[in-house]
Parts: C-alpha cells; structure tokens; sequence
C-alpha cells in the first residue's frame, strides 16, 4: 500500500508549489478532454476554473517560483482564459435566457427566440476556435511549466506553512455599492484560491472556503447579469439597424430586458442582505482560527522574496 503523501504544510514551499500546479494541470487537462464534440460546458467551466487557480497561484507565489511564474507564462495563461470567454458567456447567457421562457407570453416569443439564434450563433463562433486553439496552448504551457520547474535553482526549502502564513491576509473587504461588485468578487476569488489547497487538511480551510465559495458564486452571477444586460441592449440596436425595431423592442426590451433587470436587483437584494447586513461571517475571525490551526510558521532558510 502506498504511504500517505506528506502534508502540503511540512513540504518545503518549492515541493509544495509543485505538487499544487500539478493538480491545477490535472484539473484542466480532464475539462479540455471533454470540450471534444458535443463541447460540454461543464468541462469549460472545469477548464477554466483550474487555469484560473493556477494564474492565482503564480501571481501570489511569484518570489518564490521565480522563472516559473515569469510573465511570458502568466501572459500565456491569460491568453487560455480569453480564448474561451465568448463561448464561457454565451453558455451563461443561453442558460439563462431559457430558464425565462415560460414567463414570457406567446406574442413576446419572437423576440425571444431572435436573441436565442444570435446567442447560440455567438457560441458555436466561440467554441470552433477554442477547440482549434486551446489544446495546442495549453499543450505548450504544460511544457514551458516542467522546463522551468525543472530548471529552478536552489529551490526554496522553507517549509510551505510558513510561506502561506506570509501571504494570509487578516481578511477580505466587501466593497458597498454596485459599482464595486466586480473588485469586491476580485477579493474574495484570491481569497478562496489562496486556501483552497489546504481544504483536504484543514476542516478550518474547509469552513472559510464554503462562504467564499457561495460569495464569489453570488457576485459572480451579478456580473453575469450586467453583461446579459449590455448583451441585450446591443441587440437592440441591432435590431434597430436591421428595421426590426417593433418586433424586437416589444419582446427583447420590453420583456427579456424587464426579467434580467429583475434578476439583478434581486441577486443585489441578496448579496445586501446576506452580506453587507449579516455579521455572522467574519473573515478575520475564521482567518485567525486558520493561522492557529496551522501553527507558527518555521522562519528558517531563505525566504525567497
């Protein structure tokens, strides 16, 4: 039987660095293998949430992984993300629009449906590039990684523990006002990442990671939202362009535009009442029991900033 893998905490921070990109890797090459026809959405957003760790991992360990997370990698790996962007927001956009059908009446279906074709057509456009583009990048990032990894010198053999307990952060400011949902989401996203490799060893990772999780998938869907709405209101104009006007703006504005304003006042609604006005959650609480559940951390060897 083989032993227990040592605790990402006791591996010196180069060891443990490795073995989390390793899974990140992991992660998304299972989501790519699954964008094979029909693509899977699910294996995008599975794609695209390992890219997005990494790229978190890279940013905020980049003194100690040198050449590894060097910008021409990060650039790449940006690069990954936006390849799928069109296709990611159209899924979002077609899921929601069909969750709204049965709410429309019969004479507001038209309108529906044009905005339905244009985004399924926004998809299929989305998708046949990524296909084309992402396994081939994604390929050579896998590559670029290990030919760095194995080049580095003198790797950093502070124990990771005392490394993570450097970058914990007291907590995380929820920004007021809808103009900060996006920065506010920013926050919570690096938080979570931060602490997501230690949930298998820690209940306390475990416990703030949930919230953070619910959180980020609430502003998340805020965002979404006001893109669904600019998405609509270009549509619109287009509609217009195309002497459609009547038809168009009766269903799309007039319906479709009322139910995603609807939904965003109502995920506003939410987010104020369980966030900006519940006190239960407090992240510098949950952090400090973090910070002592993993102990002091080891100050010696080089700190590599």
């Amino acid at each position: 039987m083989a032993a227990n893998p040592k605790s990402l905490l006791d591996l010196p921070t180069h060891d443990a660095l490795v073995r989390i990109i390793g899974n990140y890797l992991k992660a998304a090459g299972r989501g790519l293998a699954r964008l094979e026809k029909p693509a899977d959405p699910k294996g995008l957003h599975a794609f695209r949430v390992a890219i997005r760790r990494l790229r978190s991992l890279l940013r905020r360990y980049r003194p100690w992984l040198r050449r590894v997370a060097g910008r021409k990698l990060r650039r790449r790996l940006r690069d990954l993300t936006r390849t799928t962007n069109t296709a990611r927001d159209a899924d979002v956009e077609i899921d929601w629009l069909l969750s709204q059908r049965d709410l429309l009446a019969r004479d507001e279906r038209a309108g529906f449906n044009w905005l339905l074709r244009r985004l399924q057509g926004r998809r299929r456009r989305g998708y046949a590039p990524a296909r084309k583009k992402l396994g081939r990048d994604f390929a050579r990032v896998v590559r670029l990684i290990g030919n760095r990894i194995d080049d580095t010198d003198e790797p950093e053999q502070r124990p990771f523990r005392a490394t993570f307990l450097e970058l914990l952060e007291p907590g995380v400011t929820v920004l007021r006002g809808k103009e900060n949902i996006h920065k506010s989401r920013i926050q919570v996203k690096r938080l979570r990442y931060l602490i997501e490799p230690l949930r298998q060893e820690l209940a306390e990772a475990r416990i703030l990671v949930r919230p953070l999780k619910h959180l980020q998938g609430l502003l998340g869907e805020l965002h979404d939202m006001q893109v669904l709405e600019e998405e609509i209101a270009q549509g619109i104009e287009e509609a217009a362009r195309e002497k459609a006007r009547r038809l168009h703006r009766l269903a799309v504005d007039g319906a479709v535009a009322s139910l995603a304003r609807e939904q965003r006042d109502r995920l506003y609604a939410e987010f104020e009442r369980e966030w900006l006005s519940n006190r239960q959650f407090e992240p510098r609480d949950q952090i400090v029991a973090l910070r002592a559940a993993i102990g002091p951390g080891n100050a010696s060897g080089s700190s590599g900033v």
